[in-house]
């Protein structure tokens, strides 16, 4: 059996779905799904748009993802996810 998804991840997964230029199916969209032309073929203005509602939906600052690694949705969620427990153990 599969491990659970956070809820984090439900929601980015949902947030990549939406922005897809095709039809995504569950199983194909995992952790190691990237983003750009290696993966799903999004390109630079729907990787800003996933961004963007990524940050809203989180009222987290994802420019950091735009520069190292493949953007891939393991990182999206990485990144929510670490800034969720940074504002919990600060506030």
């Amino acid at each position: 059996m599969p491990p659970l998804m956070s809820l984090i991840e439900q929601i980015v997964r949902e947030i990549v779905r939406a922005r897809a230029s095709r039809a995504v199916s569950t199983h194909e969209l995992t952790r190691d799904t990237s983003l750009g032309a290696e993966g799903l073929g999004l390109d630079s203005i729907s990787i800003a748009e996933v961004l963007l509602d990524c940050q809203q939906r989180f009222d987290v600052n994802m420019i950091p993802l735009l520069e190292g690694e493949p953007l891939t949705v393991g990182r999206l969620v990485a990144h929510v996810e670490r800034d969720a427990v940074e504002q919990e153990t600060t506030a």
